[in-house]
C-alpha cells in the first residue's frame, strides 16, 4: 500500500475513528488496523479493513502496516505512554505522515506534541467540556453532539474554495464557512487577517448530511408496515 491510513488501537476511539473517515469517502481497502487483540482484529477484518495483530511501538509490526509509506496515522491505544510510544516510532519511520493521536489527561498532550504528532486530541477533557457545555445549555450540547456524530444531521466538512467564491467574504457563501485554512493556518471567518476568499484556499464548513434515499421495500413516509 502507498498513500494508505493506519489506526493504531482498534478499541472504541479507533473504531470511532476509523468510521469517521470511511463515512467522509476514504475506502475500508485503504484503511490499515494494528491491535495487539487477534479477536479485535477479526472484528476489523469483518468490518473490511486489512487487519495486523500486534504491538503498535514495535517497528517491525508498523512496517508489516507499511506504515513508512502511509498517508495518515491515527494513533489511538488505551494508555497513554503507549500513544507516546507509537508516535515517537511512527515518526522516526514516516517523516511527513499526519500523525493524529489521542490521549486521556492534557498533561500529556504536549509530550505527543514533541514526539511527533500533527494533532493530539484529549479524550477526556473533551468529554468533559461536553458535559459541562450539556448541563448549561443542552440544546447546544445536542448540536455539538450532533457535529461529532458524522454521517447524519451537521457534518464538519474541509472543501476546497470554488472559483465563484473567490474574492468572497466567507459569510458571503452559499455554505456556512465556519474557519478559513489559508497556508499552515486556520483563522475563523470573522478574524480580520482573513478577508475575502483565496483560490489556495480551503474552508471548513457546516452542511447538513442530506437523508439516505430508501432501498426498495422500504416503508414511504407515514406508512408503516403490516
Amino acid at each position: 500500500m502507498r498513500d494508505h491510513t493506519v489506526v493504531v488501537g482498534f478499541g472504541t476511539k479507533g473504531r470511532s475513528a476509523t468510521r469517521a473517515v470511511c463515512a467522509a469517502g476514504l475506502r475500508k481497502d485503504r484503511v490499515v488496523v494494528i491491535d495487539p487483540s487477534s479477536r479485535t482484529i477479526d472484528a476489523a477484518t469483518a468490518e473490511g479493513y486489512t487487519g495486523v495483530v500486534g504491538d503498535g511501538t514495535r517497528s517491525d509490526i508498523l512496517r508489516r502496516a507499511e506504515v513508512h509509506r502511509a498517508g495518515r496515522i491515527i494513533i489511538a491505544p488505551q494508555r497513554d505512554d503507549t500513544a507516546v510510544l507509537v508516535t515517537l516510532t511512527a515518526r522516526q519511520l514516516n517523516p511527513t505522515a499526519t500523525i493524529v493521536a489521542a490521549v486521556r489527561e492534557e498533561e500529556n498532550a504536549p509530550l505527543l506534541k514533541q514526539s511527533g504528532a500533527d494533532d493530539v486530541v484529549t479524550s477526556s477533557g473533551a468529554a468533559g467540556r461536553l458535559l459541562g457545555l450539556s448541563v448549561l445549555s443542552p440544546s447546544a450540547g445536542l448540536v455539538m453532539e450532533d457535529l461529532i456524530q458524522s454521517g447524519h444531521g451537521l457534518d464538519l466538512v474541509e472543501r476546497p474554495v470554488t472559483k465563484a467564491e473567490v474574492g468572497r467574504r466567507p459569510r458571503d457563501t452559499a455554505d456556512l464557512v465556519v474557519s478559513v485554512v489559508r497556508g499552515h493556518r486556520v483563522l475563523g471567518y470573522d478574524d480580520p487577517a482573513t478577508g475575502v476568499l483565496e483560490l489556495t484556499d480551503r474552508v471548513i464548513t457546516i452542511v447538513r448530511v442530506p437523508e439516505p434515499e430508501p432501498g426498495p421495500g422500504s416503508p414511504r413516509p407515514g406508512i408503516t408496515p403490516a
